[in-house]
């Protein structure tokens, strides 16, 4: 499951019975489905596009700067139900586009100078093209090897505009979202820009930090890093 830049949710890959693991899954999912929670109750998933790539242990999906979804992996799981006995190590990447890209609308564009933000800071952008329904996304920079990610979020924080200027408020504090690097999107209704990064809450790990040490080498025979 991969958290979108406009609220909505893509679910891919896994199987259709078992477990993952093990040999354990079969039935191979092909459909990518998408989940909308500002829909009425039972009316959120919503089918999309298939493939012919089944995908089951280990696979990933995860979602680029530019609005796509990368999808990947495969680790070879056997099947217990009747058909194929064994699913393939998988090496082929396959990238989904989202409805928001297919639409024909153009897409906004921003710049950015700040992007080191404080909680509650007051962050300028500027923006092409028209702000009349401009929003913006911030999406947590995720890891996915199991499924899904577990750290994944995605926030709308307020945003005001004077023309091409507008004002974005950085989240206030740690309990929305947690210290770390975020994929920022702006967006023209349903339409997101290109991302860009930008870290929030700073490093108060100070994995910046890290001492050099010749205990950590990155081969034999080679100095510290």
């Amino acid at each position: 499951m991969a958290g979108l830049p406009d609220g909505t949710y893509l679910i891919v890959n896994g199987g259709q019975q078992g477990v993952a693991g093990f040999g354990l899954a079969s039935a191979p999912n092909l459909n990518a489905v998408l989940y909308d929670p500002s829909k009425p109750a039972h009316n959120r998933m919503s089918v999309m596009a298939n493939t012919t790539v089944a995908r089951m242990y280990h696979s990933e999906a995860i979602v680029l700067l530019d609005g796509r979804v990368m999808i990947s992996g495969s680790d070879p799981t056997g099947n217990p139900a009747p058909g194929p006995g064994m699913y393939p190590n998988e090496f082929r990447v396959e990238v989904f586009t989202p409805p928001y890209l297919l639409s024909g609308a153009a897409r906004p564009t921003f710049s950015i100078t700040n992007k080191d933000w404080s909680y509650g800071q007051a962050v300028t952008i500027t923006v092409g093209g028209s702000t009349a329904d401009i929003r913006v996304s911030l999406l947590g920079s995720v890891v996915s090897t199991h499924g899904n990610s577990m750290g994944q979020r995605t926030v709308f924080p307020a945003v005001t505009c004077n023309g091409a200027t507008c004002t974005v408020t950085s989240p206030p504090n740690a309990g929305i979202v947690p210290p770390g690097w975020y994929m920022m999107f702006v967006l023209s209704g349903a339409t997101p820009s290109v991302g860009q990064f930008v870290r929030i809450g700073g490093d108060p790990a100070q994995l910046g930090n890290w001492p050099l040490s010749n205990k950590f080498l990155p081969r034999p025979g080679v100095g510290p890093v």
